[in-house]
């Protein structure tokens, strides 16, 4: 059997506020590329990188058959595994029906939209039909993408429906949340990191399950009970040397290695990256922790993602993106929802719509937000920034004679007696 080569195709854009290409971005505790290429060669691949159209054809020359992809592709082991198998040896770009977890996270994507199916940029090639080179690569592998047929991919998903909040004059709704590891998204923007991540939970608990399929059974079964809810409670993965204290619960998590999981501390459906503490009475759910970070007491996040070496102690964060080394105070106010309409973020110099009434915003790598700092949704705080609160809105200075029993209030930074403030 000849040499099964995917050629992958580097692009110029980076996400924004990270200026970092999207192969660089987080997955659970590894970058895109690296999810890639586990996905790549678990199907056999040998990867060659391509930093242009030319370099591409020229990989390409010699082959009977050749897979092209964009650097910025997340795909499972298993979407690429069924494509290929549907493809039959056959020309064919790789497409998905739309369903819950497609939809997830199609909004903001550059994918060809064919009826109710997406066709990505993925495509099983036969070297003599490429196109000619082109100085755009994305130009280029689209061309490539649309000379060819769609092949669908056969998938199953599981769908839980939960209901959102009534805000504004909106309906009432759900939030149909997938469970797949069926999945190909084009990372292209900030919100495609959170929204991948979000689902990651279900991708990587099927992984984790078609490797260890009588761990699996096992897990359930000592549950002794057909709930739910009991099952979760024993469906954890932990990860070497990692301590849990005994008033901890967890319900249906992945930790990996070195982590402390500190007192009263409760964790559902979450992933959580090596090396990571998280500290007393902290209630993290439904979100993916990157590794060597620091949840401080009594944080509460929802939907949130953090890169690597973060540190986070928010009272209420949710559906956010924490870069890597960034600090959010526990005072500090993210705002998740916008009464009227869907939020907006900025993409290729427009606002444009995320098709999400529930989106908190991002913080770039190395950030610090402090206490008092209430930010709108879909915003971005690029790297390196650093947001504290009003000089006015802090009291610097306390006056050497305080009357015993007066109440005092801040004014201009000190502290006056109740009713002696100044009138505007």
């Amino acid at each position: 059997m000849s040499e099964k080569i995917a050629v992958v195709l580097r692009t110029d854009a980076v996400l924004s506020p990270f200026l970092e290409p999207s192969r660089d971005a987080t997955f659970c505790d590894e970058t895109i590329a690296q999810a890639q290429a586990r996905a790549l060669q678990a199907n056999g691949f040998t990867i060659v990188y391509a930093a242009s159209a030319q370099a591409a054809i020229d990989a390409a020359k010699g082959r009977d058959r050749v897979l092209v992809l964009l650097d910025r592709i997340f795909l499972t082991t298993r979407a690429l595994k069924f494509f290929l198998r549907a493809a039959e040896g056959q020309t064919a770009a790789l497409t998905l029906a739309v369903n819950a977890s497609v939809e997830y996270t199609l909004p903001l994507q550059d994918v060809r939209l064919d009826g109710h199916r997406v066709i990505h940029d993925v495509v099983w090639a036969d070297p003599a039909q490429l196109p000619p080179a082109d100085d755009d690569a994305v130009r280029w592998m689209h061309a490539l993408r649309d000379s060819v047929p769609p092949v669908e991919v056969p998938k199953r998903e599981i769908v839980v429906e939960a209901p959102l909040p009534i805000i504004g004059e909106r309906a009432a709704t759900t939030l149909r949340y997938p469970i797949t590891s069926t999945i190909v998204v084009s990372v292209e923007h900030w919100v495609h990191v959170l929204w991948l991540n979000q689902i990651a939970f279900g991708i990587r608990w099927m992984e984790l399950m078609a490797r260890r399929p009588l761990w699996a059974i096992l897990r359930a079964l000592s549950a002794l009970s057909l709930d739910r809810d009991r099952i979760l409670m024993r469906m954890v993965r932990l990860g070497r040397r990692t301590r849990v204290h005994p008033t901890a619960s967890l319900s249906g998590c992945i930790i990996g290695d070195d982590c402390v999981i500190g007192p009263h501390v409760t964790l559902k459906n979450t992933i959580v990256g090596r090396g990571t503490v998280i500290q007393d009475h902290a209630v993290l759910i439904n979100s993916v922790i990157g590794p060597q970070n620091l949840i401080m007491e009594n944080t509460f996040m929802v939907s949130t993602v953090t890169y690597p070496d973060a540190t986070v102690g928010n009272y209420k964060l949710q559906v956010t993106l924490v870069g890597r080394g960034a600090y959010v105070h526990p005072w500090a106010g993210f705002m998740d929802a916008n009464f009227a309409g869907p939020v907006r973020v900025t993409h290729k110099g427009a606002l444009v719509s995320t098709e999400r009434q529930f989106i908190g915003s991002v913080v770039g790598h190395r950030a610090k937000v402090a206490a008092k700092v209430l930010i709108h949704p879909g915003r971005e705080i690029p790297n390196d920034t650093v947001i504290v609160m009003r000089p006015d809105e802090v009291v610097s200075v306390v006056p050497s004679r305080i009357e015993p029993g007066v109440p005092m209030v801040r004014e201009g930074g000190t502290l006056v007696p109740l009713g002696r403030e100044k009138k505007e």
